[in-house]
């Protein structure tokens, strides 16, 4: 049984899916070789707080997250 991936912009109730999101961030970058500064739990729910943050979960199981930076000089 194959189930959908749905993609939402991500919020406060995803907050369960912070760790798995961080670790997901930590070994992708060591696969890659590239150097990604590692985020804070606090930063991550920032983000989802502040509408700036999408998730992907597949039923109930994380999928893939992607967030936006922006500094005010850009």
């Amino acid at each position: 049984m194959n189930e959908e991936i749905t993609v939402m912009v991500a919020d406060a109730s995803h907050e369960i899916f912070v760790d798995t999101i961080l670790d997901t961030i930590t070994e992708a970058a060591k696969v890659r070789g590239t150097g990604i500064a590692r985020r804070t739990h606090e930063y991550v729910i920032q983000k989802m707080k502040e509408g700036k943050a999408i998730i992907a979960l597949c039923g109930d199981e994380f999928a893939g997250f992607c967030y936006i930076e922006s500094w005010g000089n850009k």
